[in-house]
């Protein structure tokens, strides 16, 4: 298993040969960004095929449900504030304000709000106190919240300016603070993993697509988060009871707790993107004629979108056989193009 840091250093070097490297213009990371939008939706229950997720964010398909409004929601939340992690990394000045979480969450939930399924206020914290379905834990009493979160946002800054940070238990207790304090009414699950990359991008990683379209993967994913809150948990239980949120508070917690299982996650996948997008980048001759089975698999397009492209020309192919051929480049241009016109059309 390769070390955080090698990971980080591999990065480094990606960044420097395909800059920008992460943006919808590169196919690879592209490609990454879908599965990790379908796997964060399937989390909460919102299970959207890979047609699905290409027919809303690719051919502009939208229908007025419940699975197109996450889809954007999360595309335009995570999109949005990836860019900025990267810009901000790239300037050493990255840190956490109340406002990014606020700006997650409202680009995140704003069109489930325009369609009426979630009726609360953008950008705001919850102003009663909820229980959790099926989990363990207890959110902290609203009231709090901001009181919290403040200190929340001063921990971070403080691990950021820290030249021995231990980037892994870094974002993995935040993530488990974050869900645990529940801050927001509705949406808290993608939130947490969009600020999970957010950091991770900000301190010179990647974004992650943790597993959640299979039952097990999730199970996986909800066992590692209740493995690791029990003593961020007695913590805000404390504060409830008066005790004043410190960020040494925070620290000690966090020593007392066990993130293993939620650090081997964030791991893996930290791994598994790299691998993915250094093996995209280095597969193939932009030139070669490929099957449109790889090219599917390539560019996590299904054979029928392609064929469907095909058929409009679209995209450029010609027939060996029964099998269409298609060149990687010509794929690439259309990504890009489709990008191209969604800018044009935001402006």
């Amino acid at each position: 298993m390769n070390s955080i840091n090698s990971i980080q250093q591999r990065l480094i070097l990606l960044n420097e040969k395909e800059s920008p490297f992460i943006t919808v213009n590169n196919s690879e990371w592209f490609s990454l960004f879908r599965d990790e939008i379908r796997n964060s939706i399937a989390i909460e229950g919102v299970l959207a095929n890979r047609n699905e997720l290409l027919n809303v964010l690719e051919m502009g398909r939208r229908t007025p449900n419940q699975k197109s409004a996450a889809i954007l929601g999360y595309f335009e939340a995570a999109s949005t504030l990836y860019d900025y992690a990267g810009n901000q990394n790239d300037s050493n000045e990255f840190q956490l304000r109340h406002a990014d979480l606020k700006q997650i969450h409202t680009l995140l939930m704003r069109y489930e709000h325009q369609l009426g399924t979630f009726t609360g206020k953008l950008g705001g914290f919850r102003d009663e106190n909820v229980a959790v379905t099926n989990s363990t834990f207890t959110p902290l009493d609203f009231q709090l919240i901001p009181d919290v979160l403040s200190v929340f946002i001063q921990w971070h800054n403080a691990q950021l300016n820290n030249a021995k940070l231990d980037s892994l238990t870094f974002v993995a207790a935040s993530h488990i603070i974050f869900e645990t304090i529940h801050p927001f009414r509705d949406g808290n699950g993608r939130v947490g993993r969009i600020l999970l990359s957010y950091l991770l991008i900000g301190i010179g990683f990647i974004n992650i697509a943790i597993k959640g379209t299979q039952k097990p993967d999730r199970q996986k994913y909800y066992q590692a988060l209740e493995a690791g809150d029990d003593e961020i948990e007695a913590m805000l239980r404390r504060i409830e009871k008066g005790e004043k949120p410190t960020v040494a508070r925070i620290n000690k917690a966090i020593q007392k707790s066990d993130l293993s299982k939620i650090k081997l996650i964030i791991h893996k996948c930290l791994s598994q993107s790299l691998d993915r997008i250094e093996k995209g980048i280095k597969t193939h001759d932009l030139d070669a004629m490929i099957p449109l089975r790889e090219a599917a698999k390539y560019f996590n397009y299904s054979q029928d979108y392609l064929r469907q492209l095909i058929h409009l020309e679209k995209l450029p192919a010609k027939k060996e056989g029964k099998l269409w051929m298609v060149k990687i480049r010509d794929i690439d241009k259309y990504s890009r193009d489709v990008d191209k016109s969604k800018s044009s059309l935001k402006n």
